[in-house]
């Protein structure tokens, strides 16, 4: 039999309690990142109040999910730092 093929696990599958805790902060604190189509690629979009960035880089649509889901931990992480405690 062939081996099976180890697929590698996003960091917010690994992480699912403090992913949804991120997402959730997120929306309460008016943060949004979301997809912006651009040819065959996608840019993404993060929106802070009245702040929008665009990102430089585009990404594929299987980098996509991972990467925003990535936006969202990175921002909940700075905030903890921030604060000190999880909100």
């Amino acid at each position: 039999m062939p081996k099976r093929k180890i697929k590698h696990i996003p960091r917010y599958l690994q992480e699912s309690k403090k992913a949804l805790k991120a997402i959730s902060w997120a929306f309460r604190s008016d943060l949004r990142a979301y997809p912006v189509v651009s040819g065959t690629q996608y840019h993404i979009m993060i929106e802070s109040g009245l702040k929008r960035i665009k990102s430089p880089q585009t990404y594929s649509k299987e980098e996509l999910t991972e990467k925003l889901w990535d936006i969202y931990l990175h921002y909940y992480d700075k905030h903890l730092e921030k604060v000190g405690y999880e909100s």
